[in-house]
């Protein structure tokens, strides 16, 4: 059986992550104006195709982690599905430490947390299966030993720790 402490550092981990999976997001080149002088038709055909992220899953983990012991609440809470974020909000407050209401006041306290530990963000990745689309990933904090299989999903060009992701049973 896993200790509500063990719990709360879990769910403190998975937020840690999905933060990093925002900050090597984004960019590239804006699209060029449409001339006046020509207005254009738009058929399917004239729709460039989506360009998946040159990011891979593992990389949007690990900026997902450092955006969440940053802490970057708003890329860190960006970086879970709405329903792990429930999720870890109430595991952390069924340890009774903490209260956290919002996905933004979880990673702050969880960052506060892992700096009043001196705890390290080093993790070691293992990629289980990933497309275009969805990844798992087999993650193992290094300082702690906690584990977990961690689900991400591409929405966009951005990856998304979903609550597929479960911690290691030990």
């Amino acid at each position: 059986m896993i200790t509500e402490r063990r719990r709360g550092i879990w769910a403190t981990g998975i937020v840690l992550a999905a933060i990093l999976t925002m900050t090597g997001c984004g960019g590239g080149e804006p699209a060029p104006s449409p001339s006046p002088s020509a207005p254009e038709t738009l058929t399917p055909e004239t729709f460039p195709p989506p360009v998946p992220s040159e990011q891979s899953a593992s990389d949007a983990f690990l900026a997902w982690v450092e955006a969440s012991r940053t802490p970057d609440v708003d890329t860190a809470c960006a970086g879970l599905s709405p329903e792990l974020a429930d999720r870890m909000i109430t595991e952390l407050n069924a340890g009774g430490a903490i209260t956290v209401q919002t996905c933004e006041e979880m990673i702050a306290a969880a960052a506060e947390l892992y700096r009043a530990t001196g705890q390290s963000a080093d993790v070691d990745i293992s990629v289980q299966e990933e497309t275009d689309t969805d990844a798992t990933l087999f993650v193992t904090y290094l300082a702690s030993g906690d584990c977990g299989t961690v689900v991400m999903k591409r929405t966009g060009s951005d990856w998304i720790i979903t609550d597929q992701s479960q911690e290691c049973v030990g």
